[in-house]
């Protein structure tokens, strides 16, 4: 079956956004149009069209991801449904073939998403690169905190404008340290992370905003709900923390103190927490925290050269290697790394390769987290064994890579 792929017409939109939702057996929403059109371009939209109809849809999020030591402009995939009817016909394929030619005509040299089933986009040259907790859980009785060194600063109730002004830049200061976080515009703050309109699920608080600040600064921020509960005249409530973050370890010690510090509640469980989490190293009996691992971001390398130069790494060293990009070839070729803490050059070479992986592994190792010698072992890296512990060296970082947000 012939398919056309191409950017929808204004009067097209409704329709490729109804198809999105029937793929993911939601009912459509004429605001998640609107709302959602705010925050990309409708160039960056793509619709699959069969017999005049839509059958399958792609989107991306211009923004820019923080990567070990640095940050680079990133296509941030979305809105990848097909129609139901129309699964298993080549919809998905001729999606992602437009698609990866658009980010990389746009000059981004990584993509990267989430995936609904992991399975999917290894065929596509995505690799999971980063893993975390989808959900951690503790029980507020067994909430003894080992006191921090730095901890520090106040915590304050404030309302959704003092939120907008002072969180941002809290947020820049943890992109900076760890890879994962995409950057946020202001309209991504105020649609997706802090809305006007708070809609709570039955029996869920609207979420309170809480900055901890110290000088005048702000140091870091929580947003959480609460669900209020009674279980034989005790309090049972149980309290949800959509979002944590702070500058530093000892503001993220001060939040979490804040958190567990409040009444009423039986139960804390936070979502979309690092695997490095400092909460289980707080805790005097970390072995209580429940902890539920999930993959996160899969990452795509499009163009090796300025993706890996734009990245760090933690220790000075060279390796030659050779990708197989069996998808578009955008990340083929042999090239020659030389990377450090100070930065890195990478360069196409005709050297013999110490190594040879897929594109799929290429993205798995960008941010840091997966490990190289792993997947030698796995057999999904050719190679000697010293030159994937040579890559193991030269590519992991810390600390671990996060993605708080799922887009």
């Amino acid at each position: 079956m012939a398919f056309d792929v191409r950017i929808p017409e204004p009067g097209e939109l409704e329709e490729l956004f109804a198809v999105n939702s029937f793929s993911f057996g939601m009912p459509p929403s004429a605001e998640r149009v609107e709302l959602s059109l705010k925050l990309t371009d409708r160039e960056r939209l793509l619709g699959a069209w069969a017999d005049g109809r839509c059958v399958g849809s792609a989107g991306a999020f211009t923004f820019e991801l923080s990567v070990p030591g640095a940050s680079l402009p990133c296509g941030g995939v979305t809105w990848v449904g097909v129609a139901p009817t129309h699964r298993r016909r080549g919809v998905l394929t001729a999606l992602m073939t437009a698609q990866l030619a658009q980010i990389r005509e746009r000059g981004e040299a990584i993509a990267a998403l989430w995936a609904s089933e992991a399975p999917i986009y290894g065929r596509f040259g995505y690799g999971l690169a980063m893993q975390q907790y989808e959900e951690v859980r503790l029980a507020r009785v067994h909430a003894r905190l080992r006191s921090h060194p730095n901890a520090r600063g106040r915590a304050r109730l404030v309302d959704r404008a003092e939120a907008l002004a002072a969180w941002p830049a809290a947020w820049e200061a943890a992109r900076a340290q760890r890879a994962g976080l995409h950057s946020r515009s202001a309209a991504w703050w105020e649609i997706r992370v802090l809305p006007e309109q708070d809609r709570p699920e039955a029996g869920w608080s609207p979420a309170f905003l809480v900055s901890l600040e110290e000088g005048g600064e702000t140091i870091g921020y929580v947003r959480y709900r609460v669900k209020r509960g009674w279980r034989h005249g005790l309090a049972a409530g149980e309290l949800e923390v959509l979002e944590l973050v702070g500058v530093d370890g000892g503001a993220e010690a001060a939040l979490w103190e804040y958190v567990f510090g409040v009444d009423l509640i039986e139960t804390v469980a936070a979502h979309n927490r690092p695997f490095d989490e400092p909460l289980f190293g707080l805790l005097e009996d970390p072995r209580r925290l429940e902890r539920y691992p999930v993959d996160a971001l899969f990452c795509r390398v499009l163009d090796p050269a300025a993706a890996l130069e734009g990245r760090r790494y933690a220790a000075e060293g060279r390796l030659v290697f050779e990708v197989v990009d069996d998808f578009g070839g955008y990340a083929g070729g042999r090239f020659a790394l030389e990377g450090g803490p100070d930065g890195a050059r990478c360069r196409p070479t005709g050297e013999t390769p110490m190594l040879v992986l897929p594109a799929e592994e290429l993205g798995a190792l960008y941010l840091g987290q997966a490990s190289a010698l792993a997947l030698w072992r796995a057999g999904r890296i050719e190679g000697s064994e010293a030159a994937a512990r040579a890559a193991e060296l030269l590519f992991r970082w810390h600390p671990e890579p996060w993605a708080p947000e799922i887009w």
